[in-house]
């Protein structure tokens, strides 16, 4: 996080409704938002702006889960507790106090932070003071009664949070960050690499598939740069999402993918590459994003001759997205995670590249030298090129006759030209238009 911003954090107990707030806060659906009780695992982060006023808005999970992951939980809900300059204590206003609430009321007095009482679900009694009077008991101030659903005092209650929080340094509001994901299926070492690669467990971690249920957030300044990573739920094959809260985090992931600058794209080693593994490269390729693939858990496989045969054979697997740079980490061991950073850095530099038109044209003019492209006797002729856009490389070809420049002269120039300029790592774009 930047320093200087302060920090908004949203807590309770289970099914209160905190994500519904946290998304109508932040104004889109970036935390997962169902029935079932403990949606929210990890911690998610955004910067909000009121008034002119900035902060980070937390959303954390419910405290007193029971799940096999309950000790990690709450230990990520006291250090979301710990970093706080507000929070935002979330009751259930249909319902009565449960001795969670009274628990949760404990650790906040103990942690001497400044806490809004927020009574939520209060539709149509935001007025009836009498409706209040048992969660004044709490002794935690003034109750503040909402409706995050409806929408209803979230206006005032902002006006609140900017009136309690100090004031932060200038933050500028364009977003200058390099946004990068990890995606892959479950279990592939995500989390652990995330952890690893920032040196402080951010991320539950653990053996259980799947524990990653939502896209977590995470703002890390590092020298000098601003770095948004994502850790996104694991993608399984099509026939083994179940339907409901599985099914909303695989599209949570590839709402992700279509946010981000750079995929990291996770292998587990061990398993190796499969045919969900392509279907998620051919959708990181399709959104125009960057990627990297990490070949995780080395460990698993001590045999140097067994990894340096593999990876000979790395490209041709890979195929048609060899053009995607891969290296092997060990997250456990700590073995080169530090070098995923430095690619990111490339990546993100290659993508944002611009090519001056004469330069892209005397390439285009090698090209056409090594072979000629035709279609009923119709020779194809490329009169100019020009670089129109970044973010993936757009390429916009004026040409005699665009039909000869199907998909297979397409992918001719696009890999003549991503050889010719080092376009490592980025899909370029190539449009074709006619002109006479």
């Amino acid at each position: 996080m930047k320093k200087g911003v302060p920090v908004v954090s949203i807590v309770g107990r289970p099914n209160v409704g905190k994500s519904v707030l946290f998304n109508r806060i932040v104004g889109e659906e970036k935390a997962i938002v169902a029935d079932e009780p403990g949606v929210t695992r990890d911690p998610l982060v955004h910067l909000c702006e009121h008034e002119g006023k900035y902060f980070y808005l937390v959303d954390s999970a419910g405290w007193g889960l029971t799940d096999d992951l309950s000790e990690l939980i709450q230990e990520k809900i006291q250090e979301v507790i710990n970093i706080s300059d507000l929070i935002l204590f979330v009751v259930d206003g249909r319902s009565e106090l449960t001795a969670l609430d009274h628990e949760f009321v404990d650790i906040l007095r103990k942690s001497g932070k400044r806490v809004i009482l927020v009574v939520n679900k209060m539709e149509g009694r935001i007025d009836r003071e009498e409706y209040l009077a048992p969660f004044t008991a709490l002794g935690l101030g003034e109750p503040f009664p909402i409706s995050a659903l409806h929408k209803q005092n979230l206006y005032e209650l902002l006006d609140l949070i900017i009136s309690l929080i100090p004031a932060p340094e200038e933050v500028s509001s364009e977003d200058k960050s390099i946004k990068l994901a990890f995606v892959g299926r479950p279990n592939s070492g995500k989390s652990s690499l995330l952890n690893a690669l920032i040196g402080r467990d951010r991320s539950i971690v653990s053996e259980i598939p799947g524990t990653t249920r939502d896209a977590v957030d995470l703002i890390w300044d590092f020298n000098g740069k601003k770095y948004i990573i994502v850790d996104t739920p694991g993608l399984r094959r099509p026939a083994k999402v179940e339907e409901g809260l599985e099914e909303l985090s695989v599209q949570k992931t590839l709402q992700t993918i279509r946010r981000i600058d750079i995929a990291i794209m996770v292998i587990d080693l061990s398993v190796g590459i499969r045919e969900q593994e392509k279907r998620i490269l051919h959708y990181i390729e399709d959104k125009g994003k960057s990627c990297l693939i990490v070949f995780n858990k080395t460990d698993l496989i001590p045999s140097l001759k067994e990894r340096r045969e593999f990876e000979k054979i790395v490209p041709q697997i890979l195929q048609p997205f060899d053009y995607f740079p891969f290296i092997f980490t060990s997250a456990i061991r700590n073995y080169n995670v530090k070098k995923i950073l430095p690619w990111v850095d490339k990546l993100f530099e290659l993508r944002n590249m611009r090519i001056p038109t004469s330069q892209i044209n005397r390439a285009i003019g090698e090209a056409l030298s090594k072979t000629n492209f035709s279609k009923k006797g119709k020779i194809l002729k490329i009169y100019y090129a020009t670089q129109v856009d970044v973010a993936p490389p757009t390429i916009v070809f004026f040409v005699n006759e665009p039909e000869i420049m199907n998909k297979n002269v397409v992918k001719y120039f696009e890999k003549f030209l991503r050889n010719y300029f080092g376009w490592v790592g980025t899909p370029i774009k190539i449009e074709v238009r006619k002109r006479e």
